[in-house]
């Protein structure tokens, strides 16, 4: 009998953690072919979250509870969940229930078909501001012309795949982890469902404007080499202007005798390229941290405890 784990990062998600749960069950009893698994990550929670998801684990043995010594974000946690599942077919979800899990019926319809990793699609963003919809679009174009990884647009976390592609995600140990990007570069046979987005069941977003800035950065800084690109661009077309205004200043000095006027443009271009020139020490700096963190090997999170954890893929 194949199992199915569905994987959810948790952090501070009390007001959803038992209709999370409540959905899956219905899930699991009405696909009785399968057995289920439902992994949740706690993400080092500061609400009655660990005490909610401990309950639960204690009345039934396919809630794998991973509890993280200390928060490491979204991506992260979620990939833990990657880490600790043992299932045949995988399903990351949002445990808020944006994402419905009852999608399942196409994840399986296109798994059943041969496909190994099946995207899920937004159709419609509800309870989104126009700000967040109109820079997700932009994100998404600006990322698609700027990077080789073949990113979908309007496609968060919510996606399923099988055994080997999770075995294979697992090995991606970058520190700073842009997920949509790893699965979109991994291979494999993958297609894209579509659906409908649900708001929040309850509760707010955990995703504030600093982590979606965060979140961004990651995806251009691991999956794009354009911002080094630009800086040669920019570099060379600040190298012609000066070539162009040191030209202008020589002619009019021997040809026309006379000076060039406008200290104030000239101090005004020294400010504005010295501004660009400190941007792209910053940019380099970006790149070079992440490569000294990269270098420092630490562990990507820390396990606190466990519930129901097996230890390998026995018997899955």
């Amino acid at each position: 009998m194949d199992k199915i784990s569905f994987i959810a990062p948790c952090f501070n998600e009390e007001s959803v953690i038992e209709e999370y749960y409540s959905r899956l069950c219905d899930i699991a009893n009405k696909y009785g072919e399968y057995s289920f698994e439902f992994v949740v990550v706690n993400d080092a929670s500061m609400d009655k979250s660990a005490i909610i998801l401990d309950e639960l684990a204690m009345k039934d043995e396919r809630l794998v509870i991973v509890h993280l010594a200390a928060n490491v974000g979204q991506q992260t946690a979620l990939f833990a969940g990657i880490e600790a599942a043992t299932g045949d077919i995988n399903i990351t979800i949002d445990i808020d229930l944006q994402d419905p899990p009852e999608v399942i019926k196409q994840f399986l319809e296109e798994i059943d078909k041969g496909f190994d990793i099946v995207h899920a699609q937004r159709l419609s963003r509800s309870d989104e501001t126009a700000f967040k919809l109109i820079s997700a679009k932009l994100f998404y174009r600006f990322l698609s012309l700027t990077s080789p990884a073949n990113l979908i647009e309007d496609c968060g976390d919510f996606r399923a795949f099988n055994k080997p592609v999770r075995e294979a995600i697992s090995g991606y140990r970058e520190k700073h982890k842009y997920l949509r990007g790893i699965f979109a570069i991994v291979g494999f046979n993958q297609t894209i469902i579509q659906y409908e987005r649900d708001g929040r069941h309850a509760g707010e977003t955990k995703y504030s404007l600093t982590k979606m800035i965060a979140l961004a950065s990651d995806a251009v800084l691991n999956f794009s080499r354009f911002p080094i690109q630009l800086m040669f661009v920019i570099s060379t077309l600040m190298w012609s202007l000066g070539l162009l205004y040191m030209a202008k200043a020589l002619v009019s000095k021997f040809v026309y005798g006379t000076t060039v006027d406008g200290w104030t443009s000239i101090v005004f271009f020294q400010v504005f390229f010295s501004g660009i020139l400190l941007f792209f020490i910053a940019l380099i700096g970006s790149y070079v941290g992440r490569i000294y963190e990269q270098g420092q090997d630490r562990p990507d999170y820390i396990i606190r405890y466990t519930r129901n954890v097996k230890r390998s893929d026995e018997g899955s």
